[in-house]
């Protein structure tokens, strides 16, 4: 029993990192902008569909197809950033965050015109031979996943925390006047934050691709990574991360040792258990209202 339980820890280890990499996308919109990217799962999806073309379709290698698609996404980013937030700055943030589902919807609906409801299977960037360590068997394919999946997390916590641009991507979060009074292009910090977040969403479409069927509802897998970052602190950064491991662990146990059909039920219960405990999830800090 041990033994299944580690090597089930271990596979929900996989689906958390890439769980953990949609969550950070979220919370760097959120802490900027305070609103909630409801067209995030659709930018998801739009990485994994745009890979799969290039990548099956046009022949380009998996790795230059990855940098093309977070390109590309990136650019989507920074589009809808554009489009669904700017001009909307000073509405109620009710309207910025159904803008930003209109956009999902839009999204969603384009891509069904060309592939209609069509299921299709992105080939696997690593092999699926299975690796033997100890009590633990796992795939080259899952290994790749979570290592990427860490440098992503990784990166992006050294380029917000240590570099000018993350200082200047933190300050417009803490304080968009005080950003202002000391030089920093508040308009243009939105837009690279928004084009972050995408590209993180595309990478983590790119991730999960080969271990679901790439479809145009693919996008609903964000709704998971939203419910991690909740549990683990919407504010911040680490709390999304470990939020999101924990809950694909505890998604893997329940679906193995319950039923895949009380996952959601769990999961979401779960969730207002953590809320009614402590609201600001569990490394999450309370809140301030500015005055």
């Amino acid at each position: 029993m041990s033994r299944l339980i580690i090597q089930v820890v271990t596979t929900g280890l996989t689906l958390g990192s890439v769980y953990a990499v949609v969550a950070l996308g979220f919370v760097v919109i959120y802490q900027a902008t305070r609103v909630l990217n409801f067209a995030h799962g659709e930018i998801l999806m739009l990485g994994a569909m745009i890979g799969l073309v290039l990548h099956t379709v046009a022949g380009i290698p998996y790795w230059p197809t990855f940098i093309i698609v977070l390109a590309l996404v990136a650019l989507v980013g920074m589009l809808v950033e554009r489009i669904a937030y700017r001009p909307l700055m000073t509405s109620p943030l009710s309207t910025v965050i159904m803008a930003t589902a209109a956009v999902g919807q839009i999204i969603r609906s384009l891509v069904r015109l060309f592939r209609a409801e069509e299921l299709s299977f992105f080939p696997p960037m690593f092999s699926m031979q299975p690796l033997i360590f100890g009590p633990i068997v796992i795939s080259r394919l899952n290994i790749g996943i979570v290592v990427i999946a860490v440098l992503l997390v990784v990166g992006f916590v050294l380029l917000f925390h240590y570099t000018t641009l993350g200082t200047a991507m933190r300050g417009t979060s803490q304080n968009q006047v005080a950003a202002w009074l000391v030089g920093i292009s508040v308009p243009k910090m939105f837009s690279m934050i928004w084009a972050i977040s995408a590209a993180l969403a595309a990478a983590a479409g790119l991730l999960i691709a080969p271990l679901v069927l790439v479809r145009p509802d693919m996008g609903v897998i964000a709704i998971k990574a939203f419910v991690g970052a909740v549990l683990g602190g919407f504010n911040s950064l680490a709390g999304a991360v470990v939020g999101s491991l924990l809950l694909g662990v505890v998604e893997n146990l329940i679906g193995v040792f319950l039923s895949n059909a009380f996952k959601d039920v769990i999961v979401f219960g779960l969730l207002i258990v953590v809320l009614l405990v402590r609201p600001t999830g569990l490394l999450g800090t309370p809140e301030h209202r500015r005055v």
